[in-house]
């Protein structure tokens, strides 16, 4: 992958689906060889509103909402890798 430049040549991805994208299955893709994933399809709107949180026992860093619903879920082992949709 070019720096700056996303081409899925030669690429495995874990494509966008429905209630699929969270956390737990993107981890397991990439266990099993996807090259990037795709996160679920989020609403502009609700992510302009949620609070970036660290979570130090998950080790991960959640973008929750006013409503305290985690909107997103990322880690150190996806970065690089995880496309975000919205």
């Amino acid at each position: 992958m070019e720096a700056g430049r996303l081409s899925f040549r030669n690429m495995t991805a874990l494509a966008p689906m429905v209630r699929v994208g969270t956390l737990p299955m993107r981890l397991l893709a990439l266990d099993y060889g996807a090259d990037v994933v795709y996160c679920e399809e989020l609403i502009d709107i609700k992510m302009a509103q949620c609070q970036r949180i660290v979570n130090d026992v998950l080790e991960t860093v959640d973008f929750v909402a006013p409503d305290e619903r985690v909107m997103f879920r990322t880690c150190e082992r996806e970065k690089d890798r995880v496309i975000f949709q919205m």
